[in-house]
């Protein structure tokens, strides 16, 4: 109205509504196009990739730490160990090596960088079994987002039992919620399977872990020496893990697994 009232005083004419209002928006700074959300990609099969972690939990007044490692694919826990006090790189790479007896190694061990899941025995375990270890970007839990909502389902389930059975053990109450997210809880996500069904079934022929092991490491120092940013350099291994998954077709479009690699967001 100001604007129709200005012109028609200053005379150049009278204006309606509708072209005060495209004049105005001819004005108005272009508007920046969205960021573009990253790709994200779901692990094609099983045994592809494992992520670990460690949550505390209370017991008695005592501080308790949970390990849990779990397969990426299938949501698959597979192996977990509830220490007395804070886990230990002992702890990790007993669990670990329980697990890769167990069920045979994955191709890459993801985990974020605390102290104890990044010991020299924990490499050297890796080293051992042929398992790339890949690094969650500091401060950005939402890289290993899978086994952030395992944790929560966890805690969950253990409140719930600790309000309907008084008096049960800490331990107990972590090895039904295990074996209710892995045995009896059917996933959505997973086509209405189980995660012990999805791990068990949809399993399939995965490349020689030495070569994988070499063609990751090499392509991590080709990145690394183009970089042009320490943040670059940092997500090196990460983008050479996501080019040669995709190169062996282990990596499907989906909206749950994130390849963002330099993870610029922080907590």
């Amino acid at each position: 109205v100001v604007l129709a009232c200005w012109a028609e005083r200053e005379g150049l004419g009278s204006y309606g509504k509708s072209a005060v209002a495209r004049v105005i928006a001819d004005l108005r700074p272009p508007k920046r196009p969205p960021r573009p959300r990253p790709k994200r990609y779901e692990l094609a099969a099983p045994m592809v990739m494992w992520s670990e972690d460690g949550a505390a939990f209370r017991d008695r007044g005592k501080k308790r730490e949970l390990l849990v490692v779990q397969d990426e694919r299938a949501r698959y826990k597979v192996n977990n160990r509830l220490t007395r006090g804070a886990a230990g790189s002992d702890d990790v790479v007993d669990y670990l090596r329980e697990a890769f007896d167990t069920h045979g190694p994955p191709l890459i061990l993801k985990q974020d960088n605390g102290s104890a899941l990044n010991s020299d025995g924990v490499r050297e375990l890796c080293d051992r079994y042929g398992v790339v270890l890949l690094n969650s970007p500091a401060a950005y839990p939402q890289y290993n987002g899978k086994k952030e909502r395992s944790f929560r389902d966890v805690r969950s389930f253990v409140r719930a039992m600790v309000l309907q059975y008084k008096g049960v053990s800490l331990d107990v109450c972590i090895d039904e919620a295990i074996r209710d997210l892995n045995e009896l809880r059917p996933r959505p996500v997973l086509g209405g399977c189980t995660a012990a069904e999805a791990f068990e079934h949809w399993k399939r022929p995965l490349p020689y872990r030495w070569r994988f092991k070499l063609q990751v490491e090499t392509r991590t120092i080709e990145i690394a020496a183009d970089a042009g940013s320490r943040d670059e350099i940092n997500a090196a291994r990460r983008r050479a893990v996501v080019e040669v998954l995709s190169q062996h077709n282990l990596l499907v479009d989906s909206t749950d697994a994130s390849t963002y690699s330099t993870a610029q967001n922080r907590t």
